[in-house]
C-alpha cells in the first residue's frame, strides 16, 4: 500500500538526512583516529593526514559534476549508487593493510560522499514547497551539528576500545542500510524521451574538477611548502590555466555542466559569495581556536574538545528553529542577519590576547555557530530557489562546494597570516611551535597573528554583507515601485510536481 503523500515526504527527509549525518560523522570521527592510524602503520602524521585530505579533495572535485549528472539521469540513481560506493569504500578502509591502501579507500569513500551530499539536498528540495525549504534545510543543518558532536566522541571511544577499523566498519554498515532503504523508499523519475535528455558535459566536468583539485591542493600544501616555493607557484598557475580553459569550454558548449549565466542571478551569485566568505571565516577561526586553547591557555586535547562542543550544540539546537523563521519572514533577510551575527563572532576573535579568559573564546565560537544556524539554511534555500527544478542537483552540489572550498581557503588563509606574523617577529613560522612550554614571545606572536586574521575576515565579511544588504534592499524597493514586475524565483511558490517521483 502506497504511503500518503505527506508521510512519504518526511520519510524521504529521514532517509536523506541520515545519509548526510553518516558522511559528517565519518569525516569528524576519522580525524580523531589519525594518530592511532599513523602509529599502527608506522608512518608520520603528515602522510596519515592524506586519509582526510584525499577524501576532502575528492568530495570537493566531484560535488558539482555529480549534482549535474543527477539532474540528467535521476537523483535516486545517483544517491543510491553513491551510498553503495561509500559503503564499499568504508569496508575497504576497514580491512586495508597499508597506509596507501587506506588513502585509496578513503578516496573511494569521497566519490560516494560527493554523489550523496549534493543529491540528498536536491531530493529534499524537490519534495518540499519553496515556503518550507528553509525549515527543512535548517533541520538538515541541525543534523550536521549532531554529526559534528557525535563523530569525535564516538571516534575516540571506538578507536580506544575496539580499534579504528571498527569505526570504518560501522559507517560501512550504516551507509549500506541507507542504500537499501533509499532504493525501497525513493521513487524513480518519469522516463523522458531521449530527445529531451541533454548530454553530460564531460569536458567541462574534467576541467572543473581538475581546477578544484589543483587549487585546493595548492592551498592545502602551501603553508608547509612555502607560498613562494616553485611547487606552490606552479600550482597557482596551473589552477588559473584550468579555470580559463573551463570557462572557454562552458561558453562554447550547448549543454554546459555549469551554466555561467546563473551567476547573473543575484540570489545565486551573491549567495555563493556570501557562503564562501562565511565558511572561510568559520573554518579559519575554528582551526586556530584549538591551538590557542591548547598552546596558549594550556588545556589538554581532551578538554579542548569539550570546549568546542557548546558551539556544535548551538548549531544542532538553533538551526531547525532558524529555518522555520526564515520561511516565515524571508530567507534572504535571515541569511543577512546570520552573516551579521557570524561577523560579530569574527570581531570577537580580533580582540584576542594571551590573557583573554577561556569563556570569551567559547562565547565567540558559540556566536559564530548561532550566526551559521541563521545563515546556512536560509542562504542555501535562497540559492536553490533561484534555479529551475531541473537544475536543483547542480545547485545543491554548488552549495556544498561553496562550503568545502570556503573551509579549505579559510584554513590556508589563517595559517598563512599566523605563520607570517610569527616569522616577522623572529620566531619559527610554524604552528608546531605553539606550545604551553614555548617562549612567551612565540605565544604572543601567534595570538597577534590570530588577531590580524580575524580582523581581515571581519572586514571582508562586512564588505560582502554590505553588498548583500544593499542588493536585497534595492530588489525589494524595485518590486515595491513596480507592482507588475515578476517575483524573483526565490520568492515564488510554484506548485511542485508529484513528489513521489524523482524530479
Amino acid at each position: 500500500m502506497a504511503l500518503p503523500h505527506f508521510e512519504h515526504k518526511y520519510l524521504v527527509f529521514f532517509v536523506c538526512v541520515v545519509g548526510i549525518f553518516i558522511t559528517v560523522f565519518d569525516t569528524s570521527s576519522s580525524i580523531v583516529a589519525l594518530p592511532t592510524i599513523a602509529l599502527e602503520f608506522g608512518t608520520d602524521l603528515p602522510t596519515a593526514q592524506w586519509v582526510i585530505i584525499g577524501n576532502g579533495l575528492t568530495i570537493a572535485a566531484l560535488l558539482v559534476p555529480m549534482g549535474r549528472l543527477s539532474d540528467l539521469v535521476g537523483r535516486k540513481r545517483i544517491y543510491v549508487l553513491g551510498a553503495l560506493l561509500f559503503a564499499l569504500g568504508a569496508l575497504f578502509a576497514a580491512v586495508s593493510q597499508g597506509i596507501y591502501g587506506l588513502i585509496g579507500a578513503r578516496v573511494f569513500v569521497g566519490v560516494g560522499s560527493a554523489m550523496t551530499q549534493g543529491t540528498a539536498m536536491a531530493i529534499l528540495v524537490g519534495n518540499f514547497e519553496p515556503s518550507e525549504r528553509a525549515k527543512m534545510l535548517g533541520l538538515q543543518l541541525g543534523v550536521v551539528g549532531l554529526g559534528a558532536i557525535a563523530g569525535p566522541a564516538a571516534g575516540g571511544i571506538v578507536t580506544g576500545t575496539v580499534g579504528w577499523r571498527m569505526l570504518f566498519a560501522i559507517t560501512a554498515i550504516a551507509m549500506l542500510t541507507v542504500c537499501i532503504t533509499a532504493q525501497r523508499t525513493l521513487r524513480s523519475r518519469v522516463k523522458r524521451p531521449a530527445a529531451e535528455i541533454e548530454p553530460f558535459d564531460r569536458s567541462g566536468a574534467l576541467f572543473f574538477s581538475s581546477f578544484l583539485v589543483a587549487l585546493l591542493l595548492t592551498l592545502t600544501l602551501g603553508p608547509s611548502a612555502g607560498w613562494t616555493a616553485p611547487l606552490t607557484l606552479g600550482g597557482v598557475a596551473g589552477a588559473a590555466l584550468l579555470l580559463v580553459a573551463f570557462v572557454l569550454i562552458e561558453r562554447r558548449t550547448r549543454a554546459p555542466m555549469l551554466d555561467l549565466n546563473l551567476f547573473r542571478i543575484g540570489e545565486f551569485g551573491l549567495g555563493a559569495l556570501g557562503a564562501v566568505v562565511t565558511f572561510m571565516g568559520l573554518s579559519a577561526t575554528r582551526f586556530l581556536a584549538p591551538f590557542f586553547l591548547q598552546g596558549v591557555k594550556g588545556f589538554p586535547p581532551s578538554q579542548v574538545g569539550l570546549l568546542i562542543v557548546p558551539s556544535a550544540l548551538v548549531t544542532a539546537l538553533a538551526a531547525p528553529y532558524a529555518g522555520r523563521l526564515a520561511d516565515r519572514f524571508g530567507v534572504r533577510l535571515f541569511a543577512n542577519i546570520g552573516m551579521g551575527i557570524t561577523t560579530l563572532g569574527f570581531a570577537m576573535f580580533a580582540l584576542l590576547a594571551t590573557s583573554t579568559p577561556t569563556w570569551a573564546v567559547v562565547i565567540g565560537l558559540m556566536a559564530m555557530a548561532l550566526g551559521m544556524s541563521f545563515f546556512g539554511a536560509a542562504n542555501s534555500a535562497s540559492i536553490l530557489n533561484s534555479v529551475n527544478s531541473h537544475q536543483h542537483g547542480l545547485a545543491a552540489g554548488f552549495v556544498n562546494l561553496c562550503r568545502n572550498s570556503g573551509n579549505v581557503i579559510g584554513i590556508a588563509f589563517g595559517t598563512a597570516i599566523v605563520t607570517l606574523t610569527m616569522g616577522a617577529n623572529g620566531y619559527p613560522p610554524s604552528l608546531n611551535a605553539v606550545d604551553p612550554a614555548a617562549d612567551p614571545g612565540i605565544l604572543q606572536a601567534f595570538t597577534r597573528g590570530v588577531d590580524i586574521t580575524a580582523s581581515a575576515l571581519t572586514v571582508i565579511a562586512l564588505v560582502v554583507l554590505a553588498i548583500l544588504v544593499t542588493w536585497s534592499w534595492r530588489t525589494r524597493l524595485r518590486h515595491a515601485m513596480q507592482p507588475g514586475l515578476a517575483i524573483p524565483p526565490s520568492e515564488s511558490a510554484v506548485p511542485l510536481r508529484d513528489r513521489t517521483q524523482d524530479p
